[in-house]
């Protein structure tokens, strides 16, 4: 008699525990193609600057193109993060999102301009400047404070 309730009560258990209900389980989340497209563009980025460094490393770069090459993906690179971090932090309830800005062209700066223009962010990592609104240095890849 024992065995029997025993037997009964695993089985309930069991049961209780494998019964799933279709409003239970949670909706999938929706993926957004811009943003995916915007991962997969700074993976790129990211695999350009190692494959960067690896030849600067082997010789076959001199430094200054090595240098030129390398501020360009960073400037690239704070584009595209700054374009995935304002699809990220979007409000998800309003339907729309907001536009991202990862195909606008980040131009090289001069080293030392004499005063910084007015809003522009300046890195406290490397000290260089970079346009108002962007969250991430395009020298050294480092977040700006707001």
């Amino acid at each position: 008699m024992i065995w029997l309730v025993c037997i009964v009560l695993a089985a309930g258990a069991i049961g209780f525990t494998l019964y799933v209900r279709e409003r239970d389980i949670p909706p999938l989340p929706t993926e957004n193609p811009e943003l995916r497209h915007l991962e997969r563009r700074r993976q790129i980025l990211y695999d350009n600057l190692k494959d960067l460094q690896f030849e600067y490393h082997q010789g076959k770069l001199s430094d200054e193109d090595y240098q030129s090459l390398k501020s360009g993906f960073l400037g690239d690179l704070a584009g595209i993060m700054d374009a995935i971090e304002r699809l990220e932090t979007a409000p998800a309830r309003s339907g729309k999102q907001q536009p991202a800005e990862g195909k606008t062209k980040v131009k090289a700066k001069p080293e030392h301009p004499a005063s910084p223009p007015a809003g522009a962010n300046v890195c406290p990592a490397c000290q260089a400047e970079n346009p108002p609104g962007h969250r991430f240095c395009g020298k050294c890849g480092k977040g700006l404070t707001p």
